[in-house]
């Protein structure tokens, strides 16, 4: 199965990419799941296109996770926002949907 990943495109310019990985603790205190989150809010920065960008272990900000359900939550707020916000997915799909191009494996 994927995990899910979304750029999304603001009319303004702005841009907002979030994606979600998954990684083997290195300590019994390190979390196995993480949200990053990359964006312009100026408008002035394009996104590189043509990259596996959702392959990146970190984003701008970034947030950990214990399991899976609450990673996916927390994706599933952060789009409900962006969504919200006037912004719209133009690559990568959000939970309900079925991905356009290739994901991850996880």
């Amino acid at each position: 199965m994927s995990l899910p990943y979304a750029h999304f495109q603001h009319p303004s310019g702005d841009w907002y990419r979030l994606w979600i990985t998954r990684t083997r603790p290195k300590t019994a205190r390190g979390h196995a799941w993480h949200l990053h989150a990359s964006y312009d809010k100026t408008g002035t920065l394009a996104p590189v296109a043509g990259t596996r960008w959702f392959e990146l272990p970190y984003g701008m900000a970034n947030w950990d996770f214990d399991t899976e359900q609450q990673v996916l939550e927390a994706f599933a707020a952060r789009s409900r926002e962006r969504l919200a916000h006037g912004y719209e997915v133009r690559e990568g799909a959000l939970l309900e949907e079925q991905p356009a191009g290739e994901n991850p494996e996880r």
